[in-house]
């Protein structure tokens, strides 16, 4: 995984920059395979092992956004993620996925528009790009 936060600085848990790609793969198959509470648990340890990074928020929402707790999840990305690293693209692709699953269709094609034209991630930019041809970019 190339989202994988590598700074330690600010965690008081030592946990290697390896271990944390290995647990967000993890978290991300036991979402995959609906095991809801303990991708929470993954993702949360994730959290708490990498305070400073918006990754392991991104990829807590996304197993919010499986699950169907769309508000929790978009209030994660807007709320905590885009607090940490307001420029990150992958967090507002996330957020304009659940906020088209709010209904807000408009608001989302906006988003994916700011991440088109301003990010510097690969990722983001083919993830907006695909939403706004009309593909399915759902987590």
């Amino acid at each position: 995984m190339d989202n994988v936060p590598s700074d330690t600085s600010k965690s008081d848990l030592p946990v290697s920059t390896e271990m944390v790609r290995c647990l967000m793969e993890v978290g991300y198959v036991a979402t995959g395979r609906g095991l809801q509470s303990q991708a929470t648990n993954i993702f949360n340890g994730i959290v708490a092992a990498r305070p400073s990074s918006e990754f392991p928020l991104i990829g807590l929402a996304v197993c919010k956004l499986n699950f169907g707790y769309v508000v929790e999840a978009a209030k994660i990305l807007a709320e905590q993620a885009l607090k940490l690293n307001p420029s990150s693209g992958t967090a507002k692709c996330f957020l304009a996925v659940a906020i088209k699953a709010l209904g807000k269709e408009a608001e989302a094609r906006d988003l994916m528009r700011q991440v088109c034209n301003n990010t510097t991630e690969p990722a983001a930019k083919a993830m907006a790009e695909s939403f706004l041809s009309g593909k399915d970019v759902s987590p």
